[in-house]
């Protein structure tokens, strides 16, 4: 049977979590499958992989493990792609789960459309606080398609992260993404890059993807972000790269929303170092900024007001200025 979805599951130091991460995608009999669940244990030291097999050997169709050495989450993603089989191809982290009825239906959903990006809805679980947060996308309307070339604009909220998109599998194939390995973030260029060559995009309201929140040593973390924050300058500097080889050819909406994409990031990436201790602030945000000041967009990306403070004060006053803050 052809699959019509690829599940990339990257598995690090996860073991605690993964049962419940891999029963959540147990569904009827007949749907199975026509799935690819693709575990990929990146050379994790717990006892992760003798899960993953279990299931491997009670749904052979299904799970296929995937035993590599460490590379970081950029690897397992495009070791993923490359081995993909699915029409679709989505990604799971193992320590976050699928409502299960909702993947069902979704899984259903893929059979009857043909369209290069699915969007779900996804809530966020903050377990050790005993509450949910349903994150809905109230401007789009469900099982509507809309024309990334001409509409992308008009989407409102927070459409393209990782935990809402599907792609077709050639599409991702088609966006050439070389992940940096061992480096955090790398879900952002899964999420971003291949809109330069999707055309179309469908919209079901399903609140599949129940994402965990607050975990110890979660990179989402303020505290991670500062600590891993070479990682974020990496990726977003990865995501210029492509922009610049391919914005020739997007049209003139996926321009201007790729453009506030990356500009949100750079201004993002001030504010980070902005919290950094007063000396390695200094250096790292003129480093930062040295770079801004040279891409060819620099006028849109320091159009920040934060940065523009940057640019006009002495750092130590700039440092002690709460003004660009009230933004």
């Amino acid at each position: 049977m052809n699959k019509i979805l690829t599940l990339i599951i990257p598995i690090y130091n996860t073991q605690e979590y993964l049962k419940k991460c891999l029963d959540s995608l147990i569904i009827q009999e007949s749907l199975l499958p026509l799935l690819e669940i693709l575990l990929v244990i990146d050379g994790s030291p717990d006892n992760a992989i003798s899960i993953a097999k279990e299931y491997e050997a009670n749904y052979p169709e299904t799970f296929i493990v995937i035993d590599k050495e460490n590379g970081g989450y950029g690897s397992v993603l495009k070791r993923g792609i490359q081995e993909a089989k699915g029409k679709y191809c989505k990604v799971l982290d193992s320590d976050d789960w699928y409502d299960n009825q909702a993947f069902e239906r979704f899984v259903l959903e893929l059979q009857a459309i043909n369209h290069d990006v699915v969007v779900t809805d996804f809530v966020k679980e903050f377990v050790f606080e005993n509450r949910s947060e349903k994150q809905t996308l109230p401007s789009l309307k469900n099982q509507q398609v809309y024309q990334l070339d001409t509409e992308i604009n008009n989407l409102k909220g927070d459409v393209f992260v990782m935990h809402r998109l599907a792609y077709k599998t050639e599409v991702l194939r088609k966006a050439k993404i070389n992940f940096p390995e061992k480096v955090f973030y790398t879900d952002t260029l899964f999420a971003s890059i291949p809109l330069f060559f999707a055309k179309d995009l469908y919209y079901t309201n399903l609140q599949l993807y129940r994402y965990f929140i607050g975990r110890d040593g979660q990179t989402i973390a303020p505290e991670s972000i500062r600590k891993n924050r070479k990682s974020v300058e990496t990726v977003i500097k990865y995501y210029y790269q492509k922009f610049l080889e391919n914005k020739n050819e997007l049209s003139e909406q996926k321009k201007i929303y790729s453009l506030n994409a990356l500009k949100t990031l750079v201004e993002m990436y001030y504010r980070i170092l902005y919290h950094l201790p007063y000396k390695d602030s200094k250096k790292e945000m003129s480093e930062w900024n040295t770079f801004v000041k040279k891409t060819e967009e620099h006028k849109e990306f320091t159009t920040n007001k934060m940065v523009r403070y940057y640019n006009l004060l002495p750092y130590f006053i700039f440092r002690y200025t709460s003004v660009i803050w009230k933004e």
